[in-house]
């Protein structure tokens, strides 16, 4: 996609409420008009052209969102005059608003001049019965005969006002005395939230957009359109941004995507000294009040933060100037030439030394602003500062400053970290190259980390196993066992469900004290014991084991060899997400999401949208879900992660192939399964496999993937993979497999492992009542799909009865699994095949039933749907007859899950 300066305009997308405003202040007949501010770029010129363009019932064609009704023919009947207020035309009286001058009109006798000027437009009001609507840009710049003509129109209602005024610019004295009065309305335009950014990217560029290029694009442009659209530009311009099976991603940090691009040009007129402390901020960052210049003036500061050109910002337990908006940085660093811009580096380097250079974040602020300055800085201190960089999740200064250390000299710390950024960025050849020289040039208790750091990027990225496995033996070799030797081949182990061997190598390794202090091999350690946990279906225990992990993970302060504490966030949800507790899972996702992606670590980001993914399908969002899946496979794939690319297309195709879908995706995977001793082959991708093949009609060979990939695990000890398969060989109406869970739950935990068992025992018995009982424990826990599942093979099973009063219990069950159906997003499983519409409810009759079953009388509902008592009377009739109940006691037991909102 090429968005070329001046030939592509973003989507108007995010301004409904500000939209409303408008049109309510051009109904209000004691409105005289409205004020529109905002920060420059923010919109306010393109707002009013849109509303104007859409009232007319014309518009961007371009526009994503359909023209708003009823004001079309009210705005055909009004005579619009746009018009630009500029400093050139200030110097001109009367020139910004010569649309409205009638011919012939002569300015130098005002008097005269005006009373024609209100004449031609009352007589242009009378012709339209409106009043013609006047739209002003920078209505602020009018010249003083401009400003007292509209005041004289205004103040005698003659046309309506639609006037923008940046931030921080004076009101002109007529307006605010109208506002004053009520007469004139101001719309304050904000910044686009994240979710409204993401809608205007998807809308430009015509396809989805992972979660990570959003945020960093929002963060670019701080939610201002035109900063947004300049970001958009440079990180296609630059191949930052690009597609990855069919969804754009975020391939390398933006940087200073906004370089040279002017958008405020308060920044020009500023004092010399107003504008040094924009230029230090924008060369260093956010500066501490007492590491600011001497010099600099109490006033200075004041003003700038008058301006919202500043803020204060506290971390640290220190407040920290920084600049306002972030996008105005490249900008003023473009204007500072190289040698001023070294020397306010390093008089900043010499303040912060002066104060000791010991408080958290000096080294980072030291090493960045000494290596911008000289391109070179101390070795110790650029690992140091690369290792701040870590703990804050800046994964690109990590990598800047690790790369100068190296220049050094090799350095193992620097060395690992190097490495990691790397495998971050997706950069896994050149990751591995200086992991490889930095393992073979590490002696002695160094040969750990680096050993560790090579084993992760061989495995996770090529997902070359058994490299991975030699590298963590010969570290074992060369330095001795560790802790954490043991945790990462037992994880590496484990999540190729090799679980009886991970465990295996776990026991066996150097233990771990109950009373030991938080450190690395604590960290990895319960890392890879909650994952064990997970395998063997004891999810409450790895819930515990992940929450001590995430602790002590934030307690540390050197990462060096654990990294990220996200790493720990996204465990904490996954274990929820096993033991069934789906609310509590997505919660603690999206929490831990959400801080995730204040300092993006792409790599990362992907898990969390695996689990999100997994949440999705659990709870029967399948369409939800396959985006999940979609988004975190091409995130996955750009950042070069084949293992979790691999878990995210099994997913993916798990997603679609429950709505019956079965495409070129689950062609792809088929080719792993064909490598059944793959790294990248694992119980997920037989499941996704099993379920493609049901969904293409092959039920046969489906089966018989589930019991084969079922025996394996329990094999290598992955009960609760194997407890995942059968449950679907269950969900399938397999008896057998029934039989095997049912033998099976003495070792499992949670709710969800119950759920499994009763639904097994439903099925092994073929118990009508028991599947309904069972729908409610599914229903409850949020797994709206398998609660439908139990519900329509209970219909069936009731139906072979041929009898009246069970024909009338198949309703019932069947009506509220097409109901809860509706909540699954185009479900297509197996079990669903039999159900009938002829059961489901309308709209119309479902809304009706839903408030009757709330308790409502006929007249409450009559009156909330605008109907007579006699129609919801005779609509409830009917759904009684369909669902097969006699009252409204009866709906409230088909209603139970239904959502109120």
């Amino acid at each position: 996609m090429d968005i070329a300066p001046g030939e592509t305009r973003l989507p108007f997308v995010g301004r409904d409420v500000e939209l409303n405003q408008l049109e309510r202040a051009l109904r209000a007949s004691t409105c005289t008009g409205t004020v529109i501010t905002g920060a420059g770029g923010i919109g306010k010129s393109r707002l009013v052209e849109e509303f104007l363009g859409r009232s007319a019932g014309g518009g961007d064609p371009a526009d994503v969102r359909p023209p708003r009704a009823g004001a079309g023919a009210a705005f055909r009947r009004r005579h619009v005059v746009r018009v630009r207020a500029t400093r050139a035309s200030a110097s001109v009286a009367l020139s910004a608003l010569t649309p409205l001058l009638p011919h012939g009109a002569r300015p130098e006798e005002p008097a005269t001049f005006f009373g024609q000027v209100r004449d031609e437009l009352a007589a242009r009001r009378a012709a339209g019965g409106s009043r013609p609507v006047v739209a002003i840009d920078d209505v602020h710049l009018l010249d003083a005969s401009s400003s007292a003509l509209l005041a004289l129109l205004l103040a005698e209602d003659t046309i309506f006002l639609l006037a923008t005024l940046p931030d921080g610019a004076d009101w002109p004295d007529s307006l605010r005395s109208l506002w004053r009065r009520g007469a004139l309305r101001h719309v304050a335009l904000p910044a686009l939230d994240v979710g409204q950014a993401g809608a205007l990217l998807r809308a430009a560029l015509g396809a989805p957009i992972t979660t990570v290029a959003v945020r960093a694009l929002w963060t670019a442009g701080q939610g201002n359109p035109l900063h947004l659209r300049e970001a958009l530009r440079a990180a296609i311009a630059d191949d930052r941004l690009g597609p990855a099976h069919g969804i754009w991603c975020l391939k390398r940090p933006l940087a200073d995507s906004l370089e040279g691009v002017s958008f405020d040009e308060r920044i020009d007129l500023l004092s010399p000294d107003r504008r040094a402390v924009l230029e230090l901020l924008a060369l260093c960052g956010p500066i501490a009040l007492c590491d600011l210049p001497p010099e600099t003036p109490a006033d200075a500061l004041a003003d700038l933060e008058a301006a919202h050109l500043v803020g204060l910002r506290r971390d640290d337990r220190r407040e920290r100037l920084v600049l306002a908006q972030p996008a105005h940085a490249p900008v003023l660093r473009a204007g500072v030439g190289r040698l001023r811009a070294r020397a306010i580096l390093l008089e900043q380097a010499a303040r912060v030394r002066a104060h000791g250079a010991h408080r958290t974040g000096d080294a980072l602020a030291l090493a960045r602003w000494e290596l911008a300055a000289t391109g070179t800085a101390d070795s110790e201190l650029l690992v140091r500062g690369a290792a701040e960089a870590l703990g804050v999740g800046d994964v690109e200064t990590m990598c800047r400053l690790a790369r100068a250390a190296l220049r050094h000299g090799p350095d193992v710390r620097a060395g690992v970290m190097l490495g990691e950024a790397l495998g971050q960025r997706g950069e896994f050849a050149e990751g591995i190259a200086v992991l490889e020289q930095t393992f073979a040039a590490a002696r002695g208790a160094d040969a750990h980390p680096a050993g560790l750091a090579l084993a992760v990027h061989h495995f996770y990225g090529p997902g070359d196993l058994p490299r991975a496995l030699a590298v963590l033996r010969e570290a074992a070799r060369r330095a001795g066992p560790s802790p954490a030797l043991s945790a990462w081949t037992a994880t590496i182990l484990g999540a190729t469900g090799r679980v009886a061997r991970a465990g295996d190598e776990l026991a066996a390794g150097p233990g771990i004290g109950a009373d030991d202090r938080p450190g690395p091999d604590l960290v990895l350690h319960l890392q890879a014991r909650l994952r064990i946990e997970l395998a063997r279906a004891r999810p409450e225990d790895a819930i515990r084991t992940a929450r001590a992990a995430y602790a002590a993970h934030r307690e540390l302060t050197d990462r060096t060899e654990v990294f990220y504490p996200a790493r720990s966030s996204y465990l904490v949800a996954w274990a929820l997400l096993e033991a069934g507790r789906l609310d509590e899972a997505e919660r603690v996702l999206v929490e831990g999401l959400d801080e995730l992606l204040r300092a993006p670590v792409p790599a990362l980001v992907v898990w969390f949208g695996w689990v999100h993914g997994r949440i999705a399908l659990d709870r029967g969002r399948l369409r939800e879900a396959a985006t999940l899946f979609a988004e975190a496979r091409a995130q996955a794939h750009v950042q070069g992660h084949r293992f979790a690319e691999q878990r995210a297309l099994a997913g993916l195709v798990l997603a679609r192939a429950q709505a019956g879908h079965a495409g070129a995706e689950a062609d792809e995977l088929a080719l792993t399964v064909a490598d059944g001793e793959s790294a990248l082959c694992g119980w997920d991708t037989t499941r996704a496999y099993a379920w493609a093949l049901r969904c293409r009609g092959h039920a046969d060979e489906a089966h018989a993937v589930l019991r084969a990939g079922a025996a394996s695990a329990r094999d290598r000890g992955d009960p609760s993979a194997a407890l995942t398969l059968e449950h679907d060989l269950v969900r399938w109406g397999d008896r057998a497999a029934a039989i095997r869970v049912i033998a099976s739950t003495d070792v499992v935990q949670g709710a969800h492992a119950a759920a499994r068992a009763a639904h097994a025992r439903a099925v092994a018995t073929a118990d009508p009542h028991a599947l309904s009982a069972v729908a409610d424990q599914w229903a409850a826990h949020g797994a709206v799909l398998l609660a439908a599942e139990c519900l329509a093979r209970s219909a069936r099973l009731r139906r072979h009865a041929h009898d009246a009063r069970a024909e009338a219990a198949a309703r019932r069950a069947e009506s509220r699994a097409l109901i809860l159906v509706a909540e699954c997003e185009e479900a297509a499983t197996p079990a669903l095949a039999t159900l009938s519409t002829a059961a489901s409810l309308s709209v119309r009759e479902h809304q009706i039933a839903l408030l009757a079953a709330q308790g409502h009388t006929s007249r409450e509902i009559a009156v909330t749907c605008g109907l007579s008592i006699r129609t919801v009377d005779n609509t409830l009739g009917r759904a009684y007859r369909k669902v097969g109940v006699r009252d409204r006691h009866g709906l409230r037991s088909i209603l139970p899950t239904a959502r109120t909102t």
